[in-house]
């Protein structure tokens, strides 16, 4: 009869192996921590050798896309440049204009600034008026201004040609006449319209008075229309301001003696405008190293605008 195996000692069956040997097959716990350890750091390499390369080779194929597909830079002209054509055209469906003895009022402006605020002035009094259905005054220049320039509209632009382009827009006259002036009971309202006005308030504000007094004058006409306006009357803009607005015979002549001159030197030239002029500086707030006699001239300059310190 064969023994029991003792109840106290571990029993081993399936072969002829004895505790001892089977111990030593058993994996020791320090070993598999230190192997787990092992791949995991082994891994977290890997992944980022892994991820880098891919990384790198997405880069260069991009890198080499981009090369084939540069065209060599040239800034005086462009493949699109065909594309662009002038759109000041005058839509059939826009109003034409009111004759003057049919119109809402006269309409006077008075610009503000130098003379290219002055001119986007001038290009917004013909919307202006448009908008109210008036007759439009030949805007009167700035004289008051750091310039003290004491040029008329028709010293700097010719008013006949003014006139006559934007007849089918809006009646020009270069003078209210005689015998309205005489019948009017008062003076022409003067008035001040918002930076950036809406043509509402053009309709809401102006047009009343305007059409009371039948004549108004807007004061320091400078960025007093807002951009945001309907697509024809942009184009009314432009009108004005690139066929209207026309220089006098003397300033196209020297205009183009510049060019000749220019062109002589280069067949192309970028010409830049500094703006480096007194009231500039002054508004600027800079100092530009001309010691005290700077800071006083610039200092009493800048009086003109409660907003800025008068010494820096």
């Amino acid at each position: 009869m064969g023994r029991k195996p003792d109840p106290a000692k571990p029993h081993y069956g399936g072969g002829s192996a004895s505790p001892k040997t089977a111990r030593r097959a058993q994996p020791s716990p320090v070993f598999l921590g230190t192997a787990l350890f092992v791949l995991g750091f082994v891994s977290l390499f890997t992944g980022h050798i892994v991820t880098d390369a891919d990384w790198s080779r997405i880069r260069s194929r991009w890198r080499s896309n981009q090369v084939r597909n540069t065209e060599p830079i040239d800034i005086w002209k462009s493949r699109y440049s065909n594309l662009y054509y002038g759109c000041s055209g005058r839509s059939p469906k826009l109003r034409s204009a009111v004759p003057e003895n049919s119109s809402t009022g006269y309409l006077l402006i008075a610009t503000s600034g130098g003379l290219n605020q002055q001119r986007i002035g001038i290009t917004d009094a013909v919307v202006v008026a448009w908008i109210l259905n008036a007759t439009l005054v030949v805007p009167e220049l700035d004289h008051r201004s750091f310039w003290k320039d004491d040029s008329e509209f028709s010293d700097i632009f010719d008013t006949d040609w003014f006139i006559s382009y934007l007849s089918k827009d809006v009646t020009v006259v270069k003078r209210i006449p005689y015998e309205v002036m005489i019948s009017m009971d008062k003076l022409p309202w003067t008035m001040r319209a918002p930076r950036k006005s809406m043509p509402e308030f053009y309709i809401d504000e102006v047009l009343p008075i305007l059409m009371r007094r039948r004549a108004l004058q807007l004061t320091k006409f400078d960025y007093r229309l807002t951009n945001d306006l309907d697509e024809e009357l942009q184009k009314l803009r432009c009108r004005v301001n690139f066929h209207a607005l026309r220089f006098k015979k003397p300033i196209q002549t020297l205009g183009k003696k510049l060019v000749r001159r220019l062109r002589v030197m280069s067949s192309r030239y970028v010409a830049i405008h500094l703006r480096f002029e007194p009231d500039m500086l002054a508004f600027s707030g800079c100092y530009y190293g001309g010691g005290e006699k700077e800071r006083k001239e610039l200092a009493e300059i800048r009086k003109r605008w409660d907003t800025l310190p008068v010494r820096l």
